[in-house]
């Protein structure tokens, strides 16, 4: 059974029949002539786009489900629960969660926002929102919207081809999208309902969160049923991410192998040591290097190094099966946070945002930076009275999400979320990013914005080779050859 192929079909049949098209000559000829006939088609194209938006973004958020770590995902959890049972779905809340959740670039392209443009889905949101409330009707004065409609459409139906190599198939009493023999259950968010036969889709919760709507994908018509089987999916979302980082994001097992590989670093991490016990305002630490140079065998045990001193650190390490986004780090941070009593939470309106935490980007950063620059706590045994800030692998969470950038972090935004003043932490603020570059230090692919707080050390930038008294000190244990070492020495082959 493929539900979207039965709309799809629909769809180009009353758009052949009728013979719709942009034209807005042929369009004025239907307003007049058969407007019961255009709404039809309206009906149709917006009810094959509704069906694709919305099974769209449950298939793709089942299998990133399946596809989790043991760890989880704390920001994927988080948008989820807040789309999909703090408030009653809209075509917002779906196309948020297509966006968090696709990772193929052909799920990907119509969530990207194009330069100067809106991405697709964008477009058909704001549309149908505009259709529903009238603020566009089937009249001449909507003329060119209706136009613009009809080529949105056209685009909309091309994505049938993500959906055409699959079929909902109903197995030991649960949907399941079978595709290529992969087989994701979307239960509870496709179940069966009071039609055996009919599959039924996730509609949201509703009177107090008591009962949960479903929309039959076949006959069209809404059905109530109790809200029990849904909870039992969002209450295990909800604990995860109540009260602090707990399990969702834990790096200790990397933070384990990476020190395992520590070998010949003592110059580097002591003088990260001490730019973490300064303080001066030149408080961000760029450590940088060719790829296999140990900067992640570095930094964790400099962050090993620091908890042991009672000193305080936040740490994100990107491709950590989490998820890859600078919006992640700073989730984590602010857990982190919690989790060890950083902030003060005194002011009411801080402790309401801790408590449930903003999900737009931009209002994570306002919340952050005002942890940072007025509701921080320095804990008695921290003897610098400095916080350490570390993100190890900046370069992976540029490219996974390229339109997040870290120069975000340090500006202020105003209303309408655009960049005003730059923003700098306090100098006991001390912050470090680690990132790829070439053999000469130069930034080619990943680029640091400039900014005059940086920290100028000769040894991290670039970290090269290990010197060879490193490298005989580190193996005097073991049995290796002169040419073990010199190639050592040369390349640094430490892996990262």
């Amino acid at each position: 059974m493929n539900p979207i192929q039965h709309y799809h079909q629909r769809y180009e049949e009353i758009k052949r029949e009728k013979k719709v098209s942009s034209d807005l000559d042929r369009l004025t000829e239907l307003i007049e002539s058969d407007n019961a006939g255009l709404n039809n088609f309206f009906m149709a194209a917006l009810g094959m786009s509704t069906l694709m938006l919305r099974m769209g973004a449950v298939i793709q958020m089942c299998r990133k489900f399946e596809l989790l770590d043991q760890y989880g995902d704390a920001l994927f959890t988080k948008n989820v629960l807040e789309n999909l049972r703090e408030t009653l779905p809209s075509d917002t809340s779906w196309k948020n969660v297509w966006n968090i959740s696709a990772s193929d670039d052909h799920w990907r392209a119509p969530v990207i926002q194009p330069k100067g443009g809106q991405a697709l889905l964008d477009r058909f949101v704001t549309f149908r929102n505009k259709f529903v409330h009238q603020s566009i009707q089937l009249n001449e004065a909507s003329l060119p919207q209706l136009s613009s409609s009809i080529l949105l459409f056209e685009e909309m139906a091309q994505l049938s081809v993500l959906f055409e190599k699959g079929n909902l198939q109903l197995i030991e009493g649960k949907y399941h999208w079978v595709e290529n023999k992969e087989s994701i259950c979307l239960f509870p968010y496709v179940q069966t309902g009071k039609e055996k036969d009919h599959p039924y889709i996730f509609q949201g919760l509703q009177k107090s969160k008591e009962e949960v709507a479903i929309l039959n994908l076949i006959a069209g018509n809404e059905e109530a049923q109790e809200a029990k089987i849904l909870e039992r999916v969002f209450e295990p979302m909800r604990s995860s991410i109540q009260g602090g980082a707990g399990q969702v994001f834990d790096h200790s097992e990397r933070i384990a192998y990476y020190q395992s590989c520590f070998v010949g670093r003592d110059r580097e991490k002591n003088a990260i040591l001490d730019f973490c016990t300064k303080s001066d305002d030149q408080n961000i630490l760029r450590v940088k290097s060719p790829a296999g140079m140990g900067k992640g065998a570095l930094i964790a045990d400099v962050i090993q190094q620091l908890k042991e001193n009672k000193s305080q650190v936040l740490y994100h390490f990107c491709g950590a099966g989490m998820q890859n986004s600078l919006h992640a780090a700073l989730y984590h941070f602010i857990l982190q946070g919690t989790r060890t009593a950083y902030w003060d939470r005194s002011e009411e309106s801080i402790d309401r945002k801790l408590t449930r935490l903003p999900s737009k980007y931009i209002d994570v950063i306002h919340l952050f930076q005002a942890l940072l620059g007025v509701h921080l706590n320095i804990q008695k045994n921290n003897a610098s009275g400095n916080v350490v800030i570390v993100i190890d692998g900046l370069d992976e969470a540029q490219v996974a999400y390229s339109q997040l950038k870290i120069s975000d972090w340090f500006y202020t935004y105003n209303d309408k979320e655009e960049p005003g003043e730059d923003w700098r932490s306090p100098s006991n603020i001390r912050w470090i990013f680690t990132y790829r570059c070439k053999d000469d230090g130069k930034e080619s692919f990943y680029q640091f914005p400039k900014m005059k707080e940086c920290a100028q050390i000769e040894l991290l930038q670039p970290m090269k080779g290990l010197a060879a008294e490193a490298v005989d000190e580190a193996f005097k244990d073991f049995k290796v050859s002169n040419d073990f070492k010199n190639a050592v020495v040369e390349k640094a082959t430490i892996n990262n």
